[in-house]
């Protein structure tokens, strides 16, 4: 009995093989022709043309409401990420010379000797 239920089993998975393998090639001779058809170029041109057509009629539409389109926007992004890095590294020098002990500006010292005050102070004391 155990045999006889393998067999089946063999026998039912079989006939799904050949059922696949059939739709398989009927689907594969139909997409051939399909593809190779002049139809098939001409709906292929046509949805181009259509789809060209319809971006063509959008930009037409936006430009006349004054509105960016997206290279436009696009730029303007860019340009606002690197002023945005830009003034992060200005920050970041303006930090680093307000932190540092007045390194970058020393002190000039007089050309001129002071005079000595010892002098003075002794002439006064008498």
């Amino acid at each position: 009995m155990a045999k006889k239920k393998e067999l089946d089993e063999v026998y039912y998975l079989g006939y799904f093989k050949k059922l696949y393998e059939s739709w398989e090639e009927s689907t594969h001779k139909m997409m051939d022709v399909w593809f190779n058809s002049p139809l098939m170029e001409r709906a292929v041109e046509k949805s181009s043309e259509f789809k060209d057509y319809v971006q063509d009629f959008m930009e037409r539409s936006l430009e006349q409401r004054n509105i960016p389109e997206r290279n436009e926007m696009d730029k303007l992004l860019n340009t606002i990420d690197s002023l945005e890095v830009k003034i992060a590294k200005l920050e970041e020098k303006i930090e680093n010379l307000e932190s540092e002990p007045e390194k970058s500006s020393p002190k000039p010292k007089s050309k001129t000797k002071p005079k000595n005050k010892t002098a003075k102070s002794k002439d006064q004391k008498s």
